[in-house]
Formats: structure tokens, sequence, C-alpha cells
């Protein structure tokens, strides 16, 4: 994975970007074909019997030679969106290749008979404000970079929903509208030794919506050196926002880790972080743990900015959800009025078919900076599919803020050197919400807890009585020579589980 290739501001950005296949114009996307998943399932299938064309598409030397400021004055006309005055209730607005997306995206449109015709492009679409004198090199078939989702709200208002933009990232805006970290529709080698692929979307139909439609459905092709992949999508606007994903992929040929659903962030220092730079705010980052919930029990894992790059793997067996969450909304552990870090979304999936046996592996590189995706999350098959063969799988994604259980989690994970000065670490845990509310201070509660690379020392939990949290603590001594340990623990009241399992990976 590429440091934070994508995300600054509201804009995703990515050194591995949108590729397009020439096939398009000929064959599926030609004017009245009739256009479907079964179809563009054929179509993945016969592209992976080929070499993956890279130079297909490119965009000029002089687009991509544009700065970032230079990018930003290529703005789409918002009164040029498709379907626009139509009276439906999507419409779209579209990118302009350049800068560091340096192949275009083929675009067509479904129309209700269910036939696709081309979305060609037009200079027309866009304002190019002071680069207004590149308007005449610009080839006429150059293409877009990616798409906008808008929807029209109740005074006629748009309102942004998500994107499209860069090799395989998308991204939707949490309940607060506000864009965060990035969903991706594959990924290929993140977490092994080998070198990573980023497949690129080359190309979607749109479907035109018809009145009163509450989704938006279209499909996207994605390829790369080792896959090609046909998608189905259905986006459900709302609170959270909804993303049905149906995929079928066909490898070229085999490849070490194939990453499914996968999800990019970022963290850089937050309330576990033991060095800090010097920075008025307190805390920043896009995410600050992953939750996992089994069909048994859930877990929470604490993001980390670590000394060097690492790897873990974790429970990945039927899962009922699991992702990346901005779990702290409030904005006096941030202090960023303009980033917002508070309010950015949480990300999740809930497994369908083909998703049944597994790992997830959480990927976090070292980062001295907030610009940089250093945290990528993947689930991984057991069974890598065979090359040649479609793979069937689907999942629902989820943007927004995530509704928490029933059962009590983990507000706050921090840790530093003991005071005793024998060099042991304590660990201070706080777990709210759920069956602690409103226990008393004198209850009786079991701490589960194991460890791996120390010895316990102390633990304990009791009620902090200034904010209803229970905390526990933990003191730990390293074993000689051990430069890591890992840790879980849960708390119990009897033959009841109170609280999620806290697992945490301490270098």
């Amino acid at each position: 994975m590429t440091p934070r290739n994508v995300l600054f501001g509201p804009v995703i950005f990515c050194t591995t970007l949108v590729g397009a296949s020439a096939w398009a114009a000929e064959t599926i996307a030609g004017s009245g074909q009739e256009m479907n998943l079964e179809r563009l399932t054929e179509h993945a299938l016969m592209l992976a019997q080929s070499p993956y064309n890279a130079d297909a598409r490119e965009v000029p030397d002089f687009l991509n030679e544009l700065g970032y400021d230079q990018y930003r004055d290529l703005q789409y006309r918002l009164e040029q969106t498709l379907w626009h005055d139509q009276g439906l209730p999507f419409e779209l607005s579209f990118f302009h290749p350049g800068y560091l997306y340096r192949k275009s995206v083929a675009m067509n449109v479904i129309d209700t008979d269910d036939r696709s015709s081309p979305l060609p492009f037009s200079t027309d679409l866009f304002d190019y404000g002071p680069q207004s004198p590149l308007i005449d090199q610009i080839p006429d078939d150059i293409g877009f970079s990616g798409f906008k989702i808008w929807q029209r709200t109740d005074n006629q208002q748009l309102q942004r929903i998500g994107l499209f933009q860069g090799a395989s990232y998308l991204r939707a805006v949490s309940s607060f509208n506000e864009y965060g970290l990035s969903a991706r529709g594959l990924a290929i080698n993140t977490t092994s030794p080998a070198p990573e692929e980023f497949p690129d979307f080359t190309e979607f139909w749109l479907q035109q919506p018809r009145l009163g439609d509450q989704e938006f459905v279209f499909l996207g092709l994605a390829e790369g050196p080792s896959v090609v992949a046909a998608y189905r999508f259905v986006l459900h606007p709302g609170t959270p926002v909804r993303l049905q994903v149906e995929g079928r992929l066909v490898l070229r040929q085999p490849v070490e880790e194939l990453g499914l659903a996968p999800f990019s962030s970022m963290f850089w220092y937050g309330e576990n972080s033991a060095h800090r730079p010097a920075d008025f705010r307190p805390e920043v980052h896009d995410s600050d743990g992953l939750f996992i919930e089994t069909q048994q029990e859930s877990f929470w894992r604490p993001l980390s900015n670590p000394t060097r790059t690492r790897t873990d793997s974790l429970p990945g067996d039927d899962l009922k959800a699991y992702g990346l969450v901005q779990r702290d909304r409030n904005f006096e552990h941030y202090q960023d009025i303009e980033a917002r870090y508070h309010l950015r979304p949480d990300a999740w999936i809930v497994p369908g078919k083909g998703m049944q046996e597994g790992t997830l592996r959480l990927l976090e590189i070292e980062t001295p900076h907030e610009y940089a995706d250093n945290i990528a999350l993947v689930w991984v098959p057991a069974q890598t599919p065979v090359p040649g063969e479609v793979f069937n799988y689907s999942y629902d994604l989820y943007f927004g803020e995530r509704s928490e259980s029933a059962i009590a989690m983990v507000a706050a994970t921090r840790y530093g050197e003991s005071l005793r000065g024998d060099g042991s670490i304590e660990f201070v845990v706080d777990f709210e919400g759920g069956p602690l509310t409103g226990l008393s201070e004198d209850s009786e509660l079991e701490i589960k807890s194991d460890i791996d690379g120390g010895d316990f020392i102390w633990q304990n939990i009791r009620k902090n009585p200034f904010n209803d949290t229970w905390r526990l603590n933990l003191r730990v001594m390293p074993h000689d020579n051990i430069e890591s340990i890992r840790l879980s623990a849960h708390l119990k009241q009897a033959d009841q589980r109170l609280s999620t399992t806290w697992r945490y990976w301490w270098q």
C-alpha cells in the first residue's frame, strides 16, 4: 500500500490511477446494446484470457503535469449534471483527467430499457478558470477520471452522497456530510511481500433512475495485471449510506494475496500514542479503531502509527460485520476546525456470499504526517480462486455513524511506562455503555485477560466516578529481549459477558 496515496481534503489522489479498456465502443458499450451484470461477467472472462493493457487511454502529458491547484481549477459545471432538470432523484457530475489521474475511464448510460450508450466527454462540461488556454489542446475523446453522485433534497438542493475516483477507490459522506476514509474495489498483495497491485475501475455503466427511485444502480469493470472484475452496485442514500456490492472476479494469473472489500484510512496519533509530534491538536486520525463482530463475540482493536510497518492477522470466519470507525466524536479531543476529524465517517462491511471463510489483515505503516493513508484493511479468502474461473462474492458497505451494540464498548486506550521505574508498562482501558451503564461502584466485575510476550503484574477494574465509564488497569512486565506484547481483555459478571474484547499490539 502506498502511504496516503489517496486523501487530501475532499479530493482523492492516487499514484496508481484510473485506466480504461479500449474495447468499450466496439462491443458492450456500443449504442443500443443491452447491458447487465451477466453480460459484463462474460466479457470479464474474455478479457482475463489476454494480458492487461496498462497503456490504454493515456492522458496527454500537459494534463498530467498540472499541479494540485491547477487541477482544482478544472471544475465540473453543476448545471451540466447528468439528468439535470429531469426531476429525477439522482444526478451525476464527473471528474476531469489530469494531474495524478493519468488515465481516463469510460462512462456509459443505461436507459430505462436497459440499453447502453457511451457518454461522450466535452470541454463544455467544465469550467477551466485560469486553465482555459488548455481547452484547445484537449482531445475530444479523452474521457473522464471518475464521477460523483448527488441527490436532490426536498428543497431541490444538490446533496453529495459519494464518489468513485482513483484506481478502485470510492467514498461516501458521513451523516455530518464529511468525507474520510476510503473503500476500494480490490486490493492485490497489500499485506504480502509481493509487489502490490492497484486494479483500476476502467469503465462504468450508469443506470438512469426513474421518478421515485430510492436507490441508484450502476455497473463497473475493474482491471489489473492479475485480475478482471465485474461489479453491480446499488447505492441507498440515507444515514448511513449503504452500497450493495456484487462482484464477479476472474484472475488472470495466481496472486499471493487477494484482498476483498478493502479499506484505506489514516492514523497519525491519538490517545494511545506514547510519542506525539509538536502539534497543537491532541489527536489526528480518520479512524481510531477496527471493530469485528463474529457470531460468538466482538473485538475492538485500536489503531496505531507504528515505528515500523506491521501486519496483524485477525479472525475472519463467519463475520457478522467489521470495519474501521471513528468512535471518538468529541471536538475537544481534536481541536481541528478545518479538517473536522471528529465528523469523519465510519465505514463497515456486512459480508455476503463467498465471504464465509478467511482472514482479516490489518496493515499499519509508520507515517510522519497526516497526508498519508497508513492504514489498510483487507479480507482474504481462505482459498484463493483458480485463475480463469469466476469467483462470486457480495457484501454490503456502509458509510456513516455506526450504532453501537448492546454490549459495553471500549471508549479509550492509553499506556505509558510505570512510575515505579521497574521497566513495567501500564495500560489503561476505559469501557462504557451496554450493561455497564448504571452499575454501582461496588459491583463485582471479573477481568478475563490474556498476554503474549510479557506477564501481568497487576490488574484492576473500577468505576470512574466522573463519567460513568469503567477503567481497566493492566500493569505488564515485558519478557527479556521481547520488543512487542499482545494483549486482550474483556469484562464479565458471573456468567454474563459485559464488554467487547479489547485487543492490543504493543511495540
